[in-house]
């Protein structure tokens, strides 16, 4: 996108505060994974320096692991401007549930969604840090030797998962958000400051 997603402004917040403030009311306590531990002052959330700024979403997955101090942990990502509390209540419910399930992991038409998912902290904590182990491992490296419980976006269709799973990749993406929340257009940047 070129430019930092989270600070995106969304009316009178941010992009990542929007995620922030729809998740807080479904969770004990959210933290958010950046690239050092003072960026991000306006969060409304404490903000933890990812241990592995360079690893993507497996790092920034394992570092909240690394900290977790619940049995649960929901991963989402800052770009999700309709990220569904409702939806990871449910996911959370389901490994309350089946304690033999390690992730609730919805899958959307186009592929798995990890993050808008929910983790078992006791065991998706040392399978992601061996999965780091891998210099070039990926996110679904992690998911080996885990129970994965995957959610069909049909199973879902209470939560609106296509909705919850939108995120902001582009600044044609982000334009569409602001005229969804009816929004002027004059909060977005220019397309030449948001260059892929």
């Amino acid at each position: 996108m070129g430019r930092d997603k989270a600070a995106l402004p969304v009316g009178p917040e941010r992009l990542l505060q929007r995620v922030v403030r729809r998740v807080r009311p479904y969770a004990a306590e959210v933290r958010v994974v950046a690239r050092s531990g003072d960026e991000y002052p306006w969060a409304d959330a404490p903000v933890m320096a990812d241990l592995y700024p360079d690893r993507g979403p497996l790092g920034g997955i394992a570092t909240a692991l690394r900290y977790a101090r619940t049995p649960f942990l929901a991963a989402v990502a800052c770009d999700m401007p309709f990220v569904s509390g409702p939806l990871l209540e449910h996911l959370t419910a389901h490994l309350a549930a089946h304690p033999d399930d390690d992730i609730a992991l919805p899958r959307d038409e186009h592929d798995i969604q990890p993050l808008h998912a929910v983790y078992r902290v006791k065991r998706a904590r040392p399978a992601f840090a061996a999965a780091l182990a891998q210099p070039r491992a990926s996110i679904r490296a992690a998911f080996r030797g885990l129970r994965v419980r995957l959610f069909p976006a049909n199973a879902l269709a209470a939560f609106d998962p296509a909705r919850a799973f939108w995120n902001v990749n582009t600044p044609d993406d982000y334009h569409a958000l602001l005229a969804e929340l009816g929004l002027p257009p004059g909060d977005a940047p220019a397309a030449k400051e948001m260059s892929p």
